[in-house]
């Protein structure tokens, strides 16, 4: 699986704004960290 950071993501919203328009900036930091973590949580400690 290729990971790109948070940075990255943010890097390629911006470009995706220029490109296309629309809002810049970011409206809820929480929901984007809890987006960019949720392939990498794991239940019951579980592989």
């Amino acid at each position: 699986m290729m990971i790109i950071s948070k940075e990255q993501i943010i890097d390629l919203h911006k470009q995706l704004i220029e490109e296309t328009s629309g809002s810049h900036g970011l409206r809820d930091e929480g929901l984007l960290d809890s987006a960019y973590n949720a392939p990498f949580q794991q239940f019951d400690n579980q592989d």
